[in-house]
């Protein structure tokens, strides 16, 4: 095998075990949010695209799995999302968090 390809088929390993791995929770990934501070489009960059918007995205939801390590952003699963948790934000008028909340799902509510 020339180096060239060597080089090739490590690159390529390397890339597909790179999209395998199970995201690793993060202990801080909520700790940016303060009532009265953060603006929603710093919870958009933090977070990225909320589960679901309501009232006109004045209301933002995340669901969010636990693991030793901390809190995951999860991911959809067919119609539903996996996750134990929801984070639900409430946005004012002006674009700021006013109150949010971290409330645990029941397991016969998960999708």
């Amino acid at each position: 095998m020339t180096r060239h390809r060597r080089w090739l088929s490590t690159l390529i390993f390397l890339t597909v075990v790179g999209c395998a791995t199970t995201p690793v929770g993060n202990r801080q990934l909520l700790s940016f949010l303060q009532d009265g501070v953060t603006t929603q489009e710093e919870i958009y960059l933090q977070l990225a695209e909320p589960s679901a918007t309501f009232e006109g995205g004045r209301i933002l939801t995340y669901r969010l799995d636990e693991d030793s390590s901390g809190y995951v952003l999860s991911k959809r699963v067919g119609r539903g999302f996996t996750g134990k948790y929801s984070l639900v934000l409430a946005i004012d008028e002006k674009g700021v968090l006013r109150r949010h909340s971290l409330v645990r799902i029941k397991e016969e509510y998960q999708q």
